[in-house]
């Protein structure tokens, strides 16, 4: 069962932790609802970066990502998280698949 979080109202409600989808990777996801005039609008989040933000009571800007030290996703703890541009932490993926992808043959 998903556990509910809520922040204050004028903020919207927060939903989640879900599972993600494949097309993420399957990386967990939380859900952001707050009303628009008389309409209710949903977007979704990384745990991970909605943790770190919590955690650290910093907003990351759309070009920053949350990464992941070690590599196991299931582990955002405040040490294993730090901040990198989305080009790095694209690049540190590219090569962490290539050297996987070597050990393979």
């Amino acid at each position: 069962m998903a556990e509910k979080k809520k922040k204050n109202e004028s903020d919207g409600k927060w939903f989640g932790p879900y599972k993600g989808s494949k097309e993420n990777g399957g990386r967990p996801t939380y859900v952001h609802k707050k009303k628009v005039g008389d309409k209710w609008v949903s977007s979704s989040s990384n745990k991970a970066r909605v943790d770190y933000e919590k955690k650290t009571g910093k907003k990351l800007s759309k070009d920053q990502t949350v990464d992941h030290k070690d590599n196991n996703h299931n582990n955002d703890s405040k040490g294993n998280l730090r901040v990198l541009s989305r080009s790095a932490n694209t690049a540190k993926e590219n090569k962490r698949r290539a050297g996987k992808k070597e050990n393979e043959k």
